[in-house]
């Protein structure tokens, strides 16, 4: 699996389309960019407000997805169709609304691909995005990691590479790795603790 996520909010926002389609002053506007645009007041602080929540709420939205398609790139799809319909949607909530949309559309992803399959149970809302924004600490607290402790960390819990191949892959021996491991989990028990268990048993 590929490490997810790491592409810019910027990159990603300057796919979405702006569409102001009534003219002046509509009541539900909806706003595309283009070098000739113009927009309201209204329409500027929207944009604002909706690249604000994308910085901050991309990355928890993907791994909140994960949990339910344990796929990297179709993750990624979800949160995008849904900051995509929040354009021509002005929730008066829209980290429920965004959260929600996910959950639904993870859901008919899973329906359209394992239909016989039960349904994974989701968290209650609140706690659903206290954890989603938890495990989004956990990656930036892996990304921060010596870069060996890193690599060591995710070969081992993400890959489920044995210790012997993980030294023989990066030139060191298996106490190394072993001493890596325990460092780097050491390092994020202090930082993010109650996220541990995505790490030990999802990453």
């Amino acid at each position: 699996m590929k490490e997810p996520f790491e592409k810019t909010a910027t990159q990603k926002i300057r796919r979405f389309k702006y569409k102001d389609s009534h003219g002046d002053e509509p009541e539900k506007p909806e706003f595309f960019v283009t070098r000739n645009s113009t927009f309201s007041v209204f329409g500027i602080l929207y944009i604002m407000e909706l690249e604000k929540l994308f910085k901050e709420y991309y990355r928890p939205l993907c791994l909140y997805a994960l949990r339910f398609t344990l796929d990297t790139d179709a993750a990624e799809d979800i949160v995008q169709e849904c900051f995509t319909a929040l354009l021509s949607h002005r929730a008066d909530k829209p980290i429920p609304y965004l959260y929600a949309s996910v959950r639904n559309r993870s859901l008919m992803w899973l329906r359209s691909r394992k239909p016989m399959e039960e349904l994974p149970e989701d968290l209650p809302m609140e706690e659903a995005i206290d954890r989603s924004l938890e495990d989004s600490r956990l990656w930036d607290a892996v990304e921060k990691l010596p870069e060996q402790r890193r690599k060591c960390l995710v070969m081992s819990k993400r890959d489920c590479m044995s210790y012997a191949d993980i030294a023989h892959e990066l030139g060191i021996s298996q106490n190394t790795v072993r001493n890596n491991i325990s460092k780097a989990l050491e390092a994020l028990r202090k930082t993010v603790p109650a996220s541990l268990d995505f790490i030990l048993f999802f990453f």
